[in-house]
């Protein structure tokens, strides 16, 4: 399954068929059972409408459905397209508010007016936010305010776009998963060449998609049940709701990096992250799994004994350490939308969210481990074919005085 669905669309405007599929659909979209519905309207419109300036704000839904109905009347091309992410990672990356995918079509208006031929001045868009269960998505209409005869898209051109949005959703997420992992900052190289690929996202689509494939395994809808008793969740709960407090004095974005110059706020964290790994035995199995991984690596680095003792106890230090960050901020991704949210907060909803929290956390620790287990069996069959070579080159230079001999019975 894809990690973003796009689908564009034009319906050929001439067709009387056309006028009946976007007659009711304007309806559908704004008053979905699903919908994230304005602050101060029943529905959940929001976009650019030469006609309607203000539609967020707009009361009157039937005369946005009647426009939307004379301009498939008057034949003008209207295109339909579809944004759906998986229900995890729309959570991760805050695709559960609306102004996040408005923000995402707007910021490649301007690459669909070109690739539809439309001046961007004159390009209308209307749309609204469905929050369905296991994919929450976003529905839109686009036309242009003038007359345009060829309605007709490329589909080279959809998969452009299609590429465009996926590189947006994911480009915030990738280099802050790669960098809190190993891989991107393991010194197996001097020239660190992942890091330098990573770098690379925003304009290389072969990267892109190959370290997103990588990340298949990471990015699963898939959660791990991390099992609490409910005592040590109510002292992680009250532990969070105290945290909350602090951070709503501070300035500056919510995230561990920034708040390091707040040490007691850290410090707070840092004591939830060591509650957390405390109180779970499934999280401490699987750190313990991660830090093996690491060491196994350490092997293939080391020939004196003592010295592949030095470093796998510093490996060991630099993971606990890595682990707290990770812990860290997948609290204070919590901790921010708590921060932003209006609505009333109950301590049953502190409860769920936090468990929800908890689940998140042990999932993410499972595939660290497991996907640093891959990266250490990699480079375990590498060594392994690297000795494998040097044996053929011994063998070689042993008999290169030699007349002939059997390769088969040699190697």
């Amino acid at each position: 399954m894809s990690n973003l669905i796009f689908i564009f669309k034009a319906y050929n405007p001439n067709k009387r068929t056309t006028l009946f599929m976007h007659k009711n659909y304007t309806d559908y979209i704004a008053n979905s059972k699903y919908v994230i519905r304005n602050p101060n309207t029943t529905h959940g419109l929001f976009g650019e409408v030469q006609e309607f300036p203000n539609i967020q704000n707009e009361n009157d839904l039937n005369l946005i459905i009647e426009h939307i109905n004379t301009l498939a009347e008057n034949k003008v091309p209207i295109y339909r397209g579809y944004l759906s992410l998986r229900e995890f990672d729309a959570e991760r990356l805050g695709y559960y508010e609306q102004e996040k995918w408005k923000t995402l079509l707007e910021n490649r208006l301007s690459s669909i007016a070109k690739k539809m031929n439309i001046k961007l001045e004159d390009l209308q868009y209307l749309g609204a936010v469905h929050i369905e269960d296991g994919h929450p998505h976003f529905q839109f209409f686009i036309w242009s305010k003038k007359p345009k005869i060829n309605y007709f898209v490329k589909y080279s051109e959809i998969n452009k776009l299609r590429n465009e949005f996926t590189n947006d959703v994911f480009r915030e997420d990738l280099l802050p998963i790669y960098q809190e992992k190993d891989l991107a900052k393991k010194n197996i190289t001097s020239e660190n060449y992942i890091l330098q690929q990573l770098k690379k996202i925003n304009t290389d689509e072969k990267t892109l998609k190959d370290l997103m494939q990588y990340e298949k395994d990471f990015n699963q809808s898939r959660r791990i049940r991390n099992i609490f008793k409910d005592k040590d969740v109510k002292n992680i709960v009250d532990m969070l709701i105290d945290l909350k407090k602090d951070l709503q004095l501070t300035s500056g974005s919510i995230k561990y990096q920034y708040l390091m110059r707040y040490p007691e706020i850290i410090e707070k964290v840092d004591n939830i992250s060591k509650t957390i790994i405390e109180s779970s035995v499934q999280c401490q199995i699987e750190i313990e799994k991660y830090i093996k991984a690491k060491q196994k690596l350490l092997e293939f680095q080391y020939t004196d004994t003592d010295k592949l003792n030095q470093a796998k106890e510093k490996v060991k230090e630099d993971a606990e350490k890595e682990i707290i960050k990770l812990i860290g901020n997948q609290i204070l991704d919590i901790e921010r939308k708590w921060l932003n949210t209006n609505e009333l907060v109950t301590y049953v909803k502190y409860s769920n969210e936090s468990r929800d929290l908890l689940d998140r956390i042990l999932t993410a620790l499972y595939y660290q481990a497991e996907n640093q287990k891959k990266l250490t069996r990699f480079y375990e069959l590498r060594f392994k074919k690297q000795l494998s070579k040097q044996a053929k080159k011994e063998i070689a230079l042993n008999k290169r005085n030699s007349s002939s001999w059997n390769w088969e019975e040699e190697i």
